[in-house]
């Protein structure tokens, strides 16, 4: 009997030892999840963030002029995109300082709500598994895409897209859930329907998850069927607020005359945004699905400038999140399950809904980095749930090999992760130097001029080469004069200094009149680095 109390002591003791060292590494993910959301959320303050690029159109564009009111109802009409958070934020912005200190807070709620949302996914999926959820919050933290989405004033729409679809699968989920428990689904339903109303209206990627949502639910269906046909055919009402209503607005708006405008000034009319299916399809999607899988300096990628190291992190990453995939395929084929019972199949729907999400952009003249922020979700569920697979192993021989794995992977993706964020975080700040720079510079030259005759030659604004070299990514890197838009702000320039005409010119000046004309040398600005 002695032997027998000894070991059973013994095995207590371990299941304690490991228990508290669960607890420890939950406390401690959880603790750099809040830090990088910190971060994220409020360095774009200290960074000095600003308007620029595509953002100006919000609030120096053509559009952008009279009351909020004014401004939303001539976008119904008028215009192929209609998103009210852009135009209600830009309403708050400075049109000239360029300064929006509203994005962050909006940013941050909405953050906020994907970071809800992933904890009440992971109730759902990995109940057995409290470090889950700030495993995936890491990886999403980390993803190149979602700072792309937070820094940008008009991406307010992205991040508050990805939000409201993401709890719409939630709620989608809990729907079918409970048709198929005979539950009551009514008070679901009206949340999920005021969720759908919202979604389509901040922004068009709200689409794929309507799209993601629907074949979740087919492929559900399927499996459930044959158990009771009643039960599926209810669980199909979540999809009337998410594929009924968005097809209404959609005609509400061929109605009124947006969607059936033929000249639109908004900058949507470029062929970036044009719809086709052919190569840019294939194109767009395996650059999509590589940027959901890797982190790092991926605006480094194609920098010729950047240093061969620099340049081979994002792949490096990309490898070690596709060693996880694998080697966890690998230990669920050889042995079935894994010690944390963990239900692949509910996994892998899960992750295909938020993956699906991206399918509205597939077909666009280009793709933008911001675009899988949502997606990056489903991606960080699969490489989370292979972490968990690898660490405890139901064959014991194959737990030193899953956890090597699992240490070697994990650290490449955390440190490039880290790296990126830094890297990412230094050049937003050079490009809202930039933007700043230029437009005081722009601005105060303007203000001190004399009366011009309106017959006269328009006053010269020249930006030298030196404002137009360098890598463009995203708005991550972007050469100075892009920073400032240049080519989208005459009409804003000449609507608000309307006692001469401004015309800005990209090269050398042939003939400059002194006090008239405005040469801008970029050289005198703060060099980027590759880094």
């Amino acid at each position: 009997m002695a032997p027998i109390s000894q070991t059973a002591q013994s095995t207590t003791l371990e299941a304690l030892q490991n228990a508290n060292m669960r607890s420890r590494a939950s406390k401690s993910a959880w603790i750099i999840a809040a830090l990088l959301f910190a971060f994220l959320t409020i360095y774009p303050i200290f960074g000095g963030i600003l308007i620029t690029n595509d953002d100006l159109k919000f609030v120096r564009g053509e559009d952008a002029v009279g009351s909020l009111s004014d401004i939303l109802r001539s976008t119904w009409l008028h215009s192929k995109i209609f998103r009210p958070l852009e135009l209600i934020v830009a309403s708050f912005c400075n049109a000239t300082t360029l300064e929006c200190w509203v994005v962050v807070p909006v940013q941050f709620f909405g953050l906020l709500a994907i970071a809800a949302g992933i904890a009440s996914m992971c109730k759902r999926l990995l109940p057995r598994s409290p470090i889950a959820a700030p495993l995936i919050l890491i990886w999403v933290f980390v993803s190149p895409s979602t700072m792309s989405s937070l820094w940008q004033m008009d991406s307010c729409s992205q991040t508050w897209g990805a939000a409201i679809g993401f709890w719409c699968a939630i709620l989608a989920w809990d729907v079918f859930v409970a048709a198929q428990c005979g539950s009551s689904i009514w008070k679901k339903m009206s949340i999920l329907f005021v969720l759908a109303v919202l979604g389509m209206n901040i922004k068009e990627t709200f689409y794929g998850w309507s799209c993601g949502i629907a074949i979740g639910w087919f492929i559900a269906s399927f499996f459930c069927w044959r158990v009771n046909v009643h039960r599926a055919l209810r669980s199909g009402l979540s999809l009337v607020p998410i594929l009924i209503i968005p097809l209404l607005a959609v005609a509400l708006r061929y109605r009124f005359g947006g969607l059936g405008a033929q000249t639109i000034s908004d900058g949507y009319s470029t062929e970036r945004y044009q719809f086709a299916i052919g190569e840019n399809f294939f194109i767009n999607t395996s650059i999509s699905l590589f940027g959901l899988f890797t982190n790092g300096p991926l605006h480094l990628f194609t920098d010729d400038s950047a240093s061969l190291f620099l340049r081979a992190l994002s792949p490096l990453s990309c490898l070690a999140a596709g060693i996880l995939l694998l080697a966890a395929t690998a230990l669920r084929i050889l042995h079935g399950s894994s010690s944390q019972s963990i239900a692949i199949l509910p996994i892998l729907l899960g992750a295909g809904v938020c993956i699906f999400s991206i399918t509205t952009t597939l077909p666009l003249g280009t793709v933008s980095d911001l675009y899988g922020f949502g997606a990056n979700i489903g991606s960080g569920l699969l490489v989370v749930s292979s972490v968990l697979m690898l660490w405890n192993p139901i064959d014991e021989t194959d737990r030193k090999t899953g956890r090597s794995f699992v240490y070697c992977a994990a650290s490449i993706i955390f440190l490039t992760g880290i790296y990126g964020v830094a890297s990412r975080a230094y050049h937003f700040s050079i490009t809202w130097n930039y933007a700043r720079v230029l437009n005081q510079n722009v601005l105060t030259h303007i203000t001190s001029l004399p009366d011009i005759a309106p017959e006269a030659q328009p006053v010269i604004v020249y930006f030298t080469d030196s404002c137009c070299i360098g890598h463009t990514f995203g708005q991550i890197v972007i050469p100075p004069n892009q920073s400032m838009g240049v080519e989208s702000i005459m009409p804003w320039i000449n609507r608000n200094y309307s006692k001469q005409k401004i015309l800005f010119v990209i090269g050398k000046p042939v003939v400059i009149r002194e006090g008239i004309d405005l040469v801008v040398d970029c050289d005198t600005l703060p060099k980027r680095g590759d880094w």
